[in-house]
C-alpha cells in the first residue's frame, strides 16, 4: 500500500511472489526492506483470514436495534472481522432512512501520526547521539458506526441491513464464513435440504390497519443449511391484494318490503359496481299541450304503467293511453286530461341503489317491487393460500398462491426459502393462519413416537389374536357347538379323552411303547451285498520291528457295555393325538408303519420345557471283560461303584 509520506517507501507487490527477505552483513539495511517485512507478514496473515472469515463477520456483540418510526439506531460495542484483522468498534447512537433498504455498518479510517502530532514519537533512549530525534510514523486505524450513503469518508463494509425499519435477521456471533459453510453443506446433506426451524418462530395475526400486519416470534431456524436467529419478534405488515374475479348481472327475486338483505352467489364482496331494483313510485305529469300528445316520465327505464289518474277519474290502459318507452302516449283516442292540466301515474322502474350495509356476504336493498329481479355487478374476491417464508438472508418473503374459489392451490416454495406459516386469505374477518414451517422434532418426542408405534404393534396383533380365535371357534354361535377338530383346544379336558384328533379328523387313538432292539436280533443285520474291490494295495516294501525291545507296558482289560449307550424318548401328553399322529404316515387310511422308499416328518412344537433329570432310567447292562495275561486272577468287578458278580465264561 503505497503512502504519500516523506522518505517512506514501500514496494512489496503479491504478483513477484516474493516469499522471504534475506538480509546481508555489510550491506546498508533499508527502511523499504523492513516496510516490505511489514506488509509480507500482514499480507500473509490476511490470506489465512480471508480463508476462515469474510468482511462483516461479527466476533463478538456489535449488535443494533432500530426505532422503526423514527430511523434511531442504537449500535452496541463488540469486535467485528475487517480487513484482515479483527478490530473493535465503540457504541453509537445515529439515525437512518426508515424506507427502504439501508446497509448499516462499520468504517474504517486510516490516518498516519508523526512525530508532530504524537510527540512520544520521538527517540525515547537518554545520553544518546539520537536522543529526542524523530524515527518512525505510525498507521492509525479508527473504527466507528456508520451506514451507506451518510457521505462520511472511510471503507464502508457492511455488517447489518435494515429493512423500512426493521433489522433483517443474521447468524449470530460468532460468524465463521468458511466454517458456516461447511456447516451448511453438512446441514443440507444431512436433513434433505437443511431448511428448519429450531425454535420459536411462531406466527400470528395481529390487529389490521391499512394493511395485514403479522408478528413473528423470536426463534432460530436454518435456511438452506445457513443459520437465521431472531433475538426479537418482529411485526411484518403485508399488503396484500386479492385476485378479482367480475359477476356480471347476478339476478335474485326480491321479497319485498321497505328494506331486504340479499345475500350473493359468490362471496366475498371485494366491490360492487352496479346495483338495478325494480321499484313502483308515484309520479306527477302535466298533459301536453295538444290533445293526443305523449308525455315523458321522469324515469327512463319503467318497466310498466299500473295505474294512471286525475282526480277521481282513473284512465284504462289500452284503451285510453299507452306505454311508449318512457311515455304515456295519449294517441288511443279515449278519455285523458285537459291539456296543460296535472294527473298522476304509478310506474315500476328500473333505478340504481347505492347497496346499504355492505359486508362479504351481500348488502341490503330497499323498496324493491316483490318478485322483481334485482340485478347486481360486483367484483368476487376469490380465496387465496399465501406463505410467509424467510431467506438465508433473513428477509422475510410472501409467496401468492393460486387463487380459487373453491380450492386454491398454496404456492411451491423455493429451495433457497423456508416456509414459516400460510395464511387462508378468505378477504374476511376471520383469516386462519397456520405456523406449518418444518420444525425440528425432539429426542423425547422421537422416543414417545416409538412408543407409540410399539403400542399400535401390540393392538394390532392382539386384534389378530382375538379374530384367529373367533375364525377358529366360528362353530360355537347361536347356542350350536362345532370342533373344527384343528387341534385339542376345543375338548373338554376335565374328562379323559380316548380319541385322537389328525389332520381335521376326529379317529382312534394308537397306544405306542418304545422298546429296544428286538430280543431276536442278536447283533446288527445289513442288507446283502457283494464286495467289490474298488481301491487295492497289491505290492509292499520290506518291515522292520516297530518296538524290537518291547518296551510298553501291558494292556488293560477290556470291558465291553451292551448297551453302551442309553438313548430314549419320554413324552407326557394328555392327549392320545400326539402317538397317534407319529404312526399317521400312510394314504390308505390304516395305521401301521410302513417301510418303503417314501419318508416323510412333521414336527409340531406347542411348548417345550427342560430340566434335569435326577435319575437314570433303570436298564439291564451285560458286560464283558477281557484281555488278562497269564496268572492274572478278577477279585472283584464294580459299576459305578456297586458291586455286581461276573461269571466267568469259556
Amino acid at each position: 500500500m503505497a503512502r504519500n509520506i516523506e522518505s517512506y517507501y514501500q514496494t512489496f507487490d503479491p504478483a513477484k511472489l516474493f516469499e522471504r527477505i534475506f538480509y546481508r552483513d555489510g550491506y546498508v539495511l533499508q527502511g523499504r526492506e523492513l516496510n516490505d517485512a511489514q506488509e509480507m507478514a500482514a499480507h500473509r496473515l490476511k490470506q489465512i483470514a480471508d480463508a476462515i472469515l469474510a468482511d462483516g463477520d461479527i466476533i463478538r456483540d456489535a449488535q443494533i436495534t432500530v426505532n422503526e418510526k423514527t430511523g434511531e439506531v442504537q449500535a452496541q460495542s463488540g469486535a467485528v472481522y475487517l480487513n484482515g484483522a479483527v478490530r473493535g468498534v465503540a457504541p453509537a447512537t445515529f439515525t437512518i432512512p426508515t424506507t427502504g433498504t439501508i446497509a448499516v455498518g462499520i468504517r474504517m479510517r486510516e490516518t498516519v501520526v508523526s512525530e508532530m502530532d504524537d510527540p512520544s514519537l520521538r527517540n525515547p533512549a537518554q545520553g544518546v547521539d539520537g536522543e529526542g530525534e524523530p524515527g518512525a510514523w505510525r498507521l492509525k486505524v479508527e473504527t466507528f458506526w456508520s451506514y451507506d450513503g451518510d457521505g462520511t469518508t472511510g471503507d464502508f463494509f457492511p455488517v447489518h441491513v435494515v429493512d423500512n425499519g426493521v433489522v433483517r435477521a443474521k447468524e449470530q456471533p460468532p460468524a465463521l464464513d468458511s466454517f458456516n459453510a461447511l456447516l451448511a453443506r453438512y446441514d443440507r446433506d444431512s436433513t434433505g435440504g437443511g431448511s428448519y426451524i429450531a425454535s420459536g418462530m411462531i406466527v400470528q395475526r395481529a390487529e389490521d390497519g391499512a394493511t395485514q400486519i403479522y408478528t413473528v416470534s423470536e426463534g432460530r431456524c436454518r435456511v438452506n443449511g445457513v443459520g437465521v436467529e431472531l433475538p426479537t419478534s418482529r411485526r411484518l405488515a403485508y399488503a396484500a391484494t386479492p385476485d378479482l374475479r367480475r359477476i356480471d348481472t347476478e339476478v335474485h327475486a326480491a321479497q319485498g318490503g321497505t328494506s331486504e338483505r340479499v345475500l350473493v352467489a359468490h362471496g366475498p364482496i371485494h366491490s360492487v359496481e352496479s346495483l338495478r331494483v325494480s321499484i313502483e313510485k308515484t309520479v306527477e305529469l302535466v298533459h301536453g299541450s295538444y290533445t293526443g300528445c305523449s308525455d315523458t316520465l321522469p324515469d327512463t327505464s319503467v318497466r310498466s304503467v299500473e295505474k294512471v289518474w286525475q282526480g277521481d277519474t282513473i284512465y284504462e290502459a289500452g284503451t285510453d293511453y299507452v306505454k311508449n318507452g318512457d311515455k304515456i302516449d295519449w294517441a288511443p283516442g279515449g278519455a285523458e286530461p285537459a291539456p296543460g292540466s296535472t294527473y298522476h301515474a304509478t310506474i315500476r322502474a328500473i333505478v340504481a341503489q347505492t347497496p346499504g350495509n355492505l359486508d362479504a356476504d351481500g348488502f341490503d336493498v330497499a323498496n324493491a317491487v316483490p318478485g322483481s329481479d334485482i340485478l347486481v355487478t360486483y367484483q368476487q374476491a376469490l380465496p387465496r393460500l399465501d406463505r410467509l417464508c424467510i431467506t438465508a438472508d433473513g428477509v422475510f418473503t410472501w409467496l401468492q398462491g393460486i387463487a380459487a374459489e373453491a380450492s386454491p392451490k398454496a404456492p411451491p416454495v423455493p429451495d433457497t426459502m423456508l416456509a414459516l406459516a400460510t395464511v387462508a386469505q378468505t378477504w374476511r374477518p376471520e383469516r386462519p393462519v397456520t405456523s406449518d414451517g418444518v420444525r425440528v422434532v425432539p429426542f423425547s418426542d422421537i422416543k414417545a413416537l416409538n412408543r407409540r408405534v410399539d403400542y399400535l404393534a401390540q393392538e394390532v396383533a392382539r386384534q389378530r389374536l382375538e379374530a384367529d380365535v373367533t375364525t377358529r371357534e366360528n362353530g360355537a354361535r347361536v347356542g350350536l357347538f362345532v370342533d373344527p377338530l384343528l387341534n385339542d383346544d376345543m375338548r373338554d379336558q376335565g374328562i379323559e379323552q380316548t380319541a385322537a384328533i389328525i389332520d381335521g379328523e376326529l379317529t382312534l387313538p394308537i397306544a405306542a411303547t418304545a422298546f429296544m432292539l428286538s430280543a431276536d436280533v442278536q447283533q446288527p443285520i445289513a442288507r446283502s451285498f457283494t464286495p467289490k474291490v474298488c481301491l487295492a494295495q497289491t505290492l509292499r516294501t520290506g518291515d522292520m520291528r516297530v518296538n524290537p525291545y518291547s518296551a510298553f507296558d501291558p494292556m488293560p482289560a477290556r470291558v465291553t457295555l451292551k448297551p453302551a449307550v442309553d438313548r430314549w424318548t419320554e413324552t407326557q401328553t394328555q392327549w392320545t393325538s400326539a402317538e397317534t399322529r407319529y404312526f399317521n404316515r400312510t394314504r390308505d387310511g390304516y395305521y401301521h408303519v410302513v417301510v418303503g422308499r417314501e419318508y416323510s416328518t412333521s414336527n409340531e412344537l406347542l411348548a417345550q420345557t427342560s430340566e434335569d433329570l435326577e435319575y437314570l432310567r433303570p436298564i439291564e447292562v451285560s458286560f464283558r471283560i477281557e484281555g488278562f495275561g497269564p496268572g492274572e486272577e478278577l477279585r472283584q468287578v464294580t459299576f459305578d461303584g456297586i458291586p455286581v458278580e461276573a461269571r466267568a465264561l469259556a
